[in-house]
């Protein structure tokens, strides 16, 4: 009888450690799924280069008006068809805005087109994927850029 109690003590404390292994296991899972960082992609559908000046700050709350002056600026340039892509922690990207977007139709000159802040909580979530498209319509001065926010 003695055995048999050992034997089931040292039962349930293998399952007790497997199941610790496995919801451990669970986690770098979710983690590797949904990890705390934001994706943001950008994509050239247009004919001509883009050039982009956006900017990124940690605060959800920031002024529009003050993005600029407290967020961090980064700028690409996209020939056409291309996509660059980058992510950031979540802390670090609670608002983006492009700027500034350049279809540089006859070298540096050409329409210009920006988005509105995008901020975390009310357009995009931690883990999201911000997807920024640049396009344009047969009559070049038509230029946009749309904004997609998806779950990865």
């Amino acid at each position: 009888m003695s055995n048999m109690r050992l034997t089931l003590a040292g039962i349930s404390k293998a399952s007790v450690g497997l199941v610790l292994v496995l919801a451990g296991g669970c986690q770098f899972l979710a983690n590797l799924v949904s990890p705390n960082t934001v994706q943001v992609r950008l994509q050239n559908d247009g004919d001509f280069d883009v050039a982009v000046s956006m900017y990124v700050d940690g605060d959800q709350n920031v002024l529009s008006d003050l993005i600029e002056d407290q967020g961090t600026l980064l700028t690409f340039t996209l020939s056409p068809g291309e996509v660059q892509e980058f992510t950031r922690d979540c802390d670090d990207l609670q608002a983006i805005v492009v700027d500034n977007a350049e279809l540089r139709v006859l070298g540096q000159i050409g329409p210009e087109t920006s988005t509105d802040v995008l901020r975390d909580g009310d357009d995009f979530m931690c883990g999201d994927r911000i997807t920024f498209t640049f396009d344009h319509s047969a009559i070049f001065t038509d230029f946009r850029v749309n904004v997609a926010v998806s779950g990865r």
